[in-house]
């Protein structure tokens, strides 16, 4: 018989796994600049984080749902999606902002010539002195690190709700 595992054992579990996975993910489409190779490039790595994402949730859910008598309530597979991209989101957040800001600063050089291509391309200049004070924190490591956590809250949110769905399982009445 399986031994039976609580909710935070699932979370600390998945969340790690998550967080590693994702983290390999983001510095894999930094390194080779995924961003720059087109729509095509984009949408599959964004594919690949909506899959990673989901398969981490569903597994996460199903796991705690199989070492508990077959019982998964919504209300505990929400706390546990929620977590494990808590944690995850954390993890990769934290592992890219280090990425950008210690390993590799080209990143925001590339970010920048990107940005002030596109600019050029509708007609436009870019002056350096015409950009506001506050838009400049958009151009840092710190604001992609703040993004990609935000992303992994919102991506459990959304994905992680429809594994749920999928897992649930109550008694029968």
């Amino acid at each position: 018989m399986e031994e039976k595992i609580s909710s935070s054992e699932a979370i600390k579990k998945w969340g790690l796994i998550y967080g590693l996975i994702a983290l390999i993910v983001a510095i894999l489409s930094i390194v080779f600049d995924m961003s720059s190779m087109g729509t095509t490039a984009t949408i599959i790595s964004s594919i690949l984080n909506i899959g990673i994402a989901f398969a981490i949730y569903y597994l996460s859910t199903k796991e705690f749902r199989e070492s508990n008598n077959d019982f998964l309530s919504f209300g505990q597979g929400f706390k546990i999606v929620f977590l494990v991209g808590l944690i995850g989101g954390a993890i990769r957040a934290f592992g890219t902002y280090l990425y950008i800001k210690f390993i590799d600063n080209s990143v925001l050089d590339k970010i920048l010539e990107a940005q002030i291509e596109a600019q050029e391309k509708m007609g436009t200049t870019y002056d350096p002195d015409a950009v506001p004070g506050f838009m400049k924190f958009f151009q840092t490591a710190e604001f992609i690190g703040i993004s990609s956590f935000l992303a992994a809250i919102f991506g459990a949110l959304i994905i992680g709700l429809i594994a749920v769905s999928i897992n649930k399982k109550t008694e029968d009445y």
